[in-house]
């Protein structure tokens, strides 16, 4: 039967049969010379010019005491680029290339980088790497002044629960985006998780916030109170309140 499988083993037999039976300091000549063959031809191939596309890594210099970027800043910036290809090769594996240092000036508000200081920061980073264009609109910086405020702390006003409670620290600050911080309610609401009529009088609750925002503490100790432990207007509490 002539078909397809038996025509590739009479080739695949034809191309092996000169090897066989041979020594095997042979097979050892033949191996390194495809080796040597193999590295010349890579060689050759690593000395010519070449334009590709990387994905290139930042380093961001800037006063991170007094500002905050609003969004994250790109970690690396996608960059076209013509070079020798031994050069693009080590750029894009990351051998001996540091990251591209950028100094934004971080004044509150949203703005871009001129593209003068772009290619002064890729091309010190990419010395021998000629950079061709890189995706500067993506490069949008949003920064803002960080700020501290003292809030005290309540339950949220619609929570519709039939107790009050008393926090402890009563106050915390905040420090984040003055953005973000400036609309921050006055008490501040403390999410509370559900609590059923047998639980604890006393439990810690975690203060969530913004994940650009800090507080001075991650979690505050708060006391269940019954309505009738509420004080009266003269100070007082009723005389028939007891605690859960």
């Amino acid at each position: 039967m002539n078909g397809p499988l038996n025509r590739a083993g009479r080739l695949v037999r034809w191309f092996v049969r000169p090897f066989a039976g041979k020594e095997p300091s042979f097979y050892r000549a033949v191996t390194a010379c495809l080796l040597a063959a193999g590295l010349f031809w890579q060689m050759n191939a690593l000395s010519k010019t070449y334009t590709t596309r990387l994905n290139f890594p930042l380093a961001w210099h800037y006063d991170s005491v007094h500002y905050v970027p609003l969004r994250p800043l790109p970690k690396a910036l996608p960059v076209t680029v013509t070079g020798q290809g031994w050069r693009l090769l080590q750029a894009n594996m990351g051998w001996g290339t540091r990251p591209a240092d950028l100094r934004p000036v971080p004044l509150p508000g949203t703005r871009y980088l001129p593209a003068n200081v772009w290619r002064r920061g890729l091309q010190n980073a990419l010395e021998g790497v000629q950079v061709n264009e890189w995706a500067g609109d993506t490069l949008r910086l949003t920064f803002d002044r960080y700020t501290s405020r003292r809030l005290p702390l309540a339950l949220p006003p619609d929570s519709g629960r039939s107790y009050a409670a008393i926090f402890e620290p009563a106050v915390v600050t905040f420090r984040g985006p003055a953005s973000l911080i400036s609309t921050f309610p006055n008490p501040y609401p403390v999410v509370l998780p559900r609590i059923s009529g047998s639980a604890a009088s006393e439990i810690e609750v975690t203060i969530e916030t913004p994940f650009q925002v800090r507080c001075s503490v991650s979690k505050v100790r708060m006391h269940r109170l019954t309505h009738s432990l509420l004080p009266n207007a003269d100070g007082r509490h009723h005389s028939s309140s007891t605690k859960r």
